[in-house]
């Protein structure tokens, strides 16, 4: 089931790190730019930059671990939600991996439309929740 799934990918509490200004700003704009196709986990071409830019601060900061999310809206089949987040934030992995990120600091988690941060009755509140969100965290 699907509250089976999201029991699973609970983590034991972990400690974000705290980022120097500058640091918070380049991961801000990669969350910021991020957007995939329509219903796809392909990143669209202007989200790449800012990708590439948090890929060098993380090959920099190798004692930094990232956690990626996935989230998705309430529009379509829950299951399906929670497959489109996982491919998403997979996406995300798989981009910084190549780009030199060891695979081993990055930790995927996706939820699909269990933990909404916008109204789905809106468009504007839809386009809130689906998002990848990212934290640093402590290795």
């Amino acid at each position: 089931s699907t509250e089976t799934t999201l029991d699973l990918m609970e983590e034991e509490d972990v400690e974000l790190v705290i980022l120097k200004e500058e640091e918070q700003e380049i991961l801000n704009t990669a969350f910021d730019n991020l957007e995939f196709a329509t219903a796809k986990a392909i990143i669209k071409k202007t989200s790449l930059p800012s990708l590439h830019e948090l890929a060098d601060l993380l090959n920099k900061k190798t004692d930094w671990k990232i956690s990626i999310e996935g989230h998705t809206d309430n529009v379509g089949n829950p299951a399906n939600n929670l497959m489109l987040s996982k491919k998403r934030a997979d996406a995300v992995k798989f981009y910084l991996t190549q780009q030199g990120v060891d695979a081993d600091r990055i930790i995927v988690k996706f939820f699909g439309q269990a933990k909404p941060i916008g109204d789905n009755d809106t468009e504007a509140g839809r386009q809130q929740n689906r998002r990848v969100e990212m934290n640093i965290i402590q290795k």
